[in-house]
């Protein structure tokens, strides 16, 4: 990297990018905190963790919630990106969706997947409608750079909280001394770090939209 480039970064501009990196820093250090924090209230306060009806159930589903609203937002805000707007909410309420589980279940087992799958098709169809407009809205989208953040979350989400929380690993790890409880926490635990992050990054996303007035 050349001096000029380095000269192109003036003092305040300066501050104002360590301070950005500060609040970020402090953020994410939050989330990351947040999360033992309430497996302990789960534990000290209810005496024992059923993945349901915990706590710690109750904030994921508040941080899909305000994850969808973002975008639901946003869709409204920048008529531009309507589309893919309404694309990622509604990846985010087949999650949502997925998470309530329990309540299509009164209904028979696996009830929540031909409700999801229809909210799923409904989305897509509305977004590539117009094929080319919804490829340029969605390549709009992944220029923002917080789009690497939320990415990131949602592959911890799928890959590394589904193969950490494997119950077959667990049993491996606990052998005879195996309790679902303990691997139930771990893997909650790992989907809240994952849906907090995603919450973080889509504040960031809408924040970037508004600002740049895209």
């Amino acid at each position: 990297m050349s001096n000029n480039n380095f000269n192109q970064i003036d003092l305040k501009e300066a501050k104002n990018i360590i301070i950005d990196s500060l609040k970020y820093i402090f953020v994410v250090a939050s989330i990351c905190a947040i999360v033992p924090l309430i497996l302990r209230i789960d534990i000290k306060f209810f005496g024992s963790f059923n993945n349901e009806s915990s706590l710690i159930e109750w904030f994921q589903l508040l941080c899909l919630f305000l994850t969808i609203t973002i975008f639901t937002r946003l869709s409204f805000k920048i008529p531009n990106l309507k589309r893919t707007s309404m694309l990622i909410a509604t990846f985010y309420l087949v999650l949502f969706i997925r998470e309530n589980d329990d309540i299509f279940d009164l209904v028979y087992h696996g009830f929540w997947a031909p409700w999801a799958f229809l909210v799923a098709l409904i989305a897509i169809v509305y977004a590539f409608k117009d094929w080319k407009k919804g490829v340029l809205e969605l390549a709009t989208y992944l220029k923002i750079p917080h789009m690497k953040l939320m990415i990131f979350s949602v592959m911890f989400l799928f890959v590394f909280s589904r193969l950490f929380g494997m119950g077959s690993f667990w049993r491996q790890v606990m052998q005879d001394n195996f309790v679902y409880e303990v691997k139930a926490m771990i893997e909650e635990g790992t989907e809240l770090l994952a849906y907090g992050l995603i919450l973080y990054s889509a504040y960031l996303i809408y924040k970037y939209l508004v600002n740049e007035k895209i």
